[in-house]
């Protein structure tokens, strides 16, 4: 699936590139292909990405700086560096660190999808609340993965979003105070550095940090209502099931945080 998405944005790249209204808009493109690939290619090599990783991660990458600007795609890195850094590698062994380690292709697309559309959907009809939305993705994601991550190693209680049944530290749907509280600081992070960097109003600030804090708890309440029960879901007209995966509730919960930035912006900001 990942090869796929691949295949169909770096398609849509080359249409925008093409159809540019300015060709600074197209050396940005070209100029974000070569960073995202120097940058992809560093991080398979510290084996931070697997190969299909990388190359979702220099499509996103391209779109990112491309469509978004520097800024925003100093954003994105913060969200892949503070994730690398809080990850637990004291579990792999140094000299045999397994493709696990690897972030993979549909791990990259899971955070980074919404984002992609959002920076498509704000070049093609010209409007900044979808730019908006694409900096409460990446806040989404980044809350997502610090609560994960830190929330798992903790030996307090955690409990089930649902009914706050006791259950073990790493269980989908469960959360923690250390693990909330980590999601809180890391859409703090987000959202102020956006805030900064953009120069935007304070109110920004707590629209973007509150699409990212609801969108990580609707990621905790999917997985404790989905993941946790091993339940599907059958979808209409095509008859098809679909399983709740961990790729497809983060696709689905940093969607929420930013269409929720958006739907803010647009009514309160």
């Amino acid at each position: 699936m990942d090869r796929k998405l691949n295949a169909l944005f770096l398609f849509t790249a080359v249409v925008i590139f093409i159809t540019a209204a300015n060709t600074s808009q197209q050396w940005n493109i070209l100029l974000g292909v070569l960073l995202a690939t120097l940058f992809s290619f560093s991080a398979f090599v510290f084996r931070g990405l697997s190969l299909d990783g990388m190359f979702s991660a220099i499509v996103i990458g391209t779109f990112t700086f491309g469509l978004g600007g520097w800024k925003l795609a100093g954003l994105l890195l913060l969200f892949f560096l503070s994730s690398v850094i809080i990850s637990d590698r004291s579990k792999w062994r140094a000299e045999n660190i397994s493709q696990s380690a690897r972030r993979g292709g549909l791990q990259v697309w899971a955070n980074g999808f919404w984002l992609v559309v959002f920076l498509i959907c704000g070049t093609v009809f010209n409007t900044p609340v979808f730019f908006v939305g694409a900096i409460a993705v990446i806040a989404t994601a980044t809350a997502d993965t610090w609560a994960t991550e830190l929330g798992s190693r903790t030996p307090e209680h955690t409990y089930l979003i649902t009914n706050f049944e006791h259950v073990k530290p790493g269980t989908d749907g469960g959360v923690s105070i250390k693990g909330t509280t980590a999601g809180f600081v890391a859409a703090t992070m987000i959202s102020g550095v956006s805030v900064y960097v953009f120069s935007l109003h304070f109110s920004v600030f707590i629209l973007i940090f509150g699409a990212a804090v609801l969108g990580c708890l609707f990621d905790s309440y999917l997985g404790a209502l989905f993941q946790q029960n091993k339940r599907s879901v059958t979808l209409p007209v095509i008859n098809e099931e679909i399983a709740f995966s961990n790729n497809l509730v983060n696709t689905i919960s940093t969607g929420i945080g930013g269409v929720l930035a958006i739907i803010l912006k647009l009514f309160f900001a």
